[in-house]
């Protein structure tokens, strides 16, 4: 009797198990496949399988109407549902292994069908006809003749599936192998013993372990997919958010125009609002003095700027960094810390930089400088959108200089570096245009260059016309133009008249330290409405000069 009340509680337990297994492919929906369809019906039908065992087992030999048709409904399920599970088992096989032209094209497949729908046709001509069981007055089960057909036809079916389960093995994975195995292995033992130990009910406990084996091996390959499924998304994410803050970069730097340093400052906002970063800069190599520049740079609100302090970084301290972005790409430094002792530990520190991210600028396979932020805060360790990005901003640098260059060739003085004549039309080309308030023009001329060229040669005299222009940069930094071989013309405004007369005589003891001889005129108005007429008065001003020496 106990072992009658433990064999029926197993057959339930799995019932309810096998009920929640198909109850949860049916209610799942994210998982709509044909396999699902399959696996949750399989489930189905081995709860039903398993609860009508159960029923019959435990009602068997007990008298009244209730008992009478407990145990009859109840192994007319368990001969029906068996064959009906191995239906559903093979339509789930057929859907995981195969494709729907190869299952129709396969002949095992459709005889695999026909001997279950003969099965479960067999299963109610034997109601009729005692083919598989009788009942005796005791309301006690009684195998029949037939019962051994009940038996070769699932048999039949199953090896066939087998076949087709070792013939497709590599398109599922070991797990799911092991789990669909136990559907043939458990069965086969089980039948085994019960063979010899007449009256156990094993053979559909087997049945229901194995569907428990396959619901844990399908739940396990869901779940893998599922997150499969939630990584790529992730990963499509993070994707399209770098391919759009790239987008927006590119459109930074393609729209710049001949401004190319406002258009990498707007850059570098765009890389630190995507960091989170503190700071973003780009820093450029100047090997001829071996240090890195910092030429441009993005701080976040409440963050000091720190361009003007790392004009000269020397290239020692950044050693390591240099030798990273050879072996890595990338120099990433997750914690200050880890660089204690070092060089730049300090400079790093006096920054309140913790943790920084920087990937090298290159050009020709030549690292020219870098690109980096200051404690990122997102995307810290993914330097995508830096190495996605560097490209452009090398191209933007490579431009600026360019840009650069076209400008010293046309509105620079090769020889002194002063600006030339093309820059002193455009100035005059402006006053046409423009008032000038508070302004103050120079007018110089050099004495004795054309005796210098002919006595000591071109290269003196060309050493005399720098030697004046670095006595005007010295007072006018940036202001003065050389407008031919030996003449120079100044424009400032707004300056004061008193400011502008002290600057004109600083210009004549700079001229004097280094030994030029030069004739200036200056002239000083409070409203220049024509700077042609106004330098004019000043170059009338020199020939006067001029004249009484």
């Amino acid at each position: 009797m106990r072992y009658e009340i433990v064999n029926g509680v197993l057959l339930l337990w799995n019932s309810l198990f096998c009920g929640v297994a198909g109850l949860y492919f049916w209610l799942i929906k994210r998982y709509k496949t044909e396999k699902k369809k399959w696996m949750h019906r399989m489930q189905f039908s081995a709860s039903a399988l398993l609860f009508c065992d159960a029923m019959a087992y435990l009602f068997e030999g007990r008298p009244g109407p209730l008992g009478y048709w407990v145990v009859r409904v109840g192994n007319f399920g368990v001969f029906f549902l068996v064959e009906l599970t191995l239906l559903l088992f093979h339509r789930y096989i057929c859907a995981t292994l195969l494709t729907q032209e190869e299952a129709a094209a396969l002949k095992r497949v459709q005889i695999v069908r026909a001997v279950c729908w003969a099965g479960l046709a067999l299963v109610v001509v034997s109601q009729f006809t005692g083919l598989y069981y009788t009942f005796d007055a005791a309301n006690v089960y009684h195998r029949a003749g037939g019962y051994f057909l009940s038996m070769c036809l699932p048999m039949l079916a199953m090896l066939l599936d087998a076949s087709l389960l070792l013939q497709y093995e590599t398109r599922i994975s070991s797990l799911m192998f092991l789990a669909m195995g136990s559907y043939f292995v458990l069965p086969l033992i089980a039948a085994s013993i019960q063979a010899v130990h007449y009256g156990w009910a094993l053979i559909d406990l087997a049945i229901g372990i194995s569907m428990v084996l396959m619901f844990l091996a399908a739940a396990k390959e869901q779940n893998e997919k599922l997150l499969q499924l939630e990584t790529s998304r992730a990963q499509l994410a993070e994707k399209l958010e770098i391919a759009t803050v790239l987008n927006r970069c590119v459109e930074k730097l393609s729209g710049c125009g001949q401004d190319v340093d406002k258009a990498t400052h707007e850059l570098l906002g765009v890389i630190n609002d995507y960091f989170c970063a503190d700071r973003s800069y780009v820093f450029e190599l100047d090997t001829a003095r071996d240090v890195a520049v910092n030429t441009h740079e993005f701080v976040r609100d409440g963050v000091s700027a720190e361009k003007d302090n790392l004009r000269e970084v020397p290239m020692e301290m950044i050693s390591s960094w240099m030798e990273a972005f050879v072996r890595n790409g990338i120099y990433f430094m997750e914690n200050v810390e880890q660089v204690k002792g070092a060089e730049q530990y300090d400079e790093l520190k006096r920054q309140s930089v913790q943790s920084l991210l920087a990937v090298p600028l290159q050009r020709e396979k030549r690292i020219i400088g870098f690109l980096g932020v200051d404690n990122p805060r997102a995307h810290s360790q993914d330097p995508t959108l830096l190495s996605s990005i560097q490209f452009f901003v090398t191209n933007s640098l490579e431009q600026k200089k360019v840009q650069e260059k076209l400008y010293r060739l046309s509105y620079q003085d090769m020889l002194t570096g002063l600006s030339n004549r093309n820059r002193y039309m455009e100035l005059l080309e402006a006053g046409e245009r423009l008032s000038l308030e508070q302004a103050g023009g120079i007018y110089m001329d050099l004495n004795g260059l054309k005796h210098c060229n002919d006595r000591l040669g071109h290269a003196a005299g060309d050493a005399l016309i720098c030697r004046a222009a670095d006595a005007l940069n010295e007072v006018f930094p940036g202001e003065a133009c050389r407008i031919g071989g030996d003449e120079f013309v100044v424009v400032r405004s707004p300056v004061a008249q008193e400011r502008f007369e002290q600057q004109v005589a600083d210009l004549r003891a700079a001229l004097a330290r280094r030994d030029v001889d030069a004739a200036i005129g200056s002239v000083w108005k409070p409203v220049v409405e024509d700077v042609a007429a106004f330098l004019h008065e000043a170059d009338e001003r020199m020939y006067r000069e001029k004249e009484k020496r």
